[in-house]
């Protein structure tokens, strides 16, 4: 009997979902086994710092500010191409030179866990006082440098955000334009570059916006004319309709986000 054929199709997806996860963790796990003692100390200390990165990250969306694609901050400094004092040990490296681990074989090091395809290596210039432009170092880890990391730790993998979920920095600005009601949120105070992602008629990274919100001006009439006095943002219909349908499972995920998001919309 095809037992698959004998199981409801979500529970036959779920099974498959668990069955790649459990081969992800297994390959994480042989990943890990493989590497030595050295190896393995670089490796978290670029996770700690990766980790870190991502905090922050949070931390700015939990104010509704855009930290900017993790392609962008996810690179972390490794070293400075300069000598002391002009140029300061990075965290990372610090970490290290605590462990007893920064020497001069670093690099090979790094290329060793790259050629693992565990992290990328890229150099970009910095300018450094009394000395001028300078070569800096990054690392970034890759999905399966963090699993591997992960499991070297015995950290479970965290959930991966359901597609129909907006990000926890995405739904604060939502619900903030939610909660302002009829009247509107002022343009001024939404959040970096959320009303490209929630607003009608946009097309960030090529791809379309939700069509969440909508923008209208306020106008005031000033002697014979109308002038516009400043836009706001209002939810649309397809925003209220994504609100009632998701908004305990955003409560649950996302309990820093504190704003009042009226019963019914």
């Amino acid at each position: 009997m095809n037992i698959a054929r004998a199981l409801p199709a979500t529970e036959v997806v779920a099974g498959r979902w668990l069955c790649m996860r459990c081969t992800l963790r297994k390959k994480a796990d042989a990943m890990w086994d493989g590497l030595n003692s050295r190896q393995r100390s670089y490796l978290l200390a670029c996770f700690r710092e990766d980790q870190e990165a991502e905090r922050r990250a949070r931390a700015a969306r939990s104010t509704y500010q855009d930290p900017g694609p993790a392609s962008v901050w996810r690179k972390l400094p490794f070293s400075i191409k300069a000598e002391l004092p002009f140029a300061e040990y990075t965290t990372i490296q610090r970490r290290l030179r605590d462990e007893g681990r920064l020497d001069a074989g670093a690099g090979a090091t790094l290329h060793a866990l790259a050629r693992r395809g565990l992290l990328r290596i890229t150099e970009d210039r910095i300018d450094l006082p009394e000395v001028g432009l300078v070569t800096r170092v990054l690392v970034e880890l890759t999905r399966a440098g963090r699993a591997c990391a992960r499991a070297g730790l015995g950290i479970a993998p965290a959930p991966r955000r359901p597609k129909h979920l907006l990000s926890e920095w995405l739904w604060g600005n939502l619900a903030r334009v939610a909660a302002a009601g009829p009247d509107g949120l002022p343009e001024d105070v939404m959040g970096g570059k959320a009303k490209y992602y929630l607003g009608t008629d946009y097309r960030p990274n090529g791809k379309p916006s939700r069509g969440y919100i909508d923008c209208f001006a306020v106008r005031t009439e000033k002697g014979r004319g109308t002038f516009v006095l400043e836009y706001r943002w209002r939810i649309t219909e397809a925003g209220r309709r994504h609100i009632n349908a998701y908004r305990v499972a955003y409560q649950t995920a996302y309990p820093n986000v504190q704003v009042n998001v009226p019963d019914l919309l």
